[in-house]
């Protein structure tokens, strides 16, 4: 018996939810960013800004990769004089999401 039991007992906390597996979207209303900006060799990015949906939120830092979004849809854009505009769209999952955006600066010919 006790084996049926250990058995019921560990469908109980599986079907119950106990385990957590990783969900690809959580019930956070938040999530995280990492944006990494790299450049030709010999361009600063640090003067680099970055805007989501339109609002400027900061140029680019050490203390300024990471950016905390609410969940769903925006629009990632990195500006740099001399450089092509990055634009990029993306879906923000909520924690305990943590998601990278890697943008790649070109120059402008």
């Amino acid at each position: 018996m006790k084996i049926s039991s250990l058995a019921v007992l560990l469908a109980a906390t599986i079907l119950g939810g106990c385990v957590d597996t990783g969900p690809a979207i959580s019930k956070s209303s938040m999530g995280n960013l990492d944006v990494y900006v790299t450049a030709p060799e010999g361009v600063n990015v640090h003067p680099a800004r970055i805007s989501v949906d339109g609002v400027f939120v900061g140029n680019v830092s050490q203390e300024l990769p990471v950016l905390y979004l609410k969940r769903g849809k925006h629009v990632v854009t990195v500006e740099l004089v001399g450089m092509k505009t990055y634009e990029q769209q993306i879906t923000i999952l909520g924690d305990p999401n943590h998601q990278f955006l890697d943008v790649t600066l070109e120059k402008i010919e």
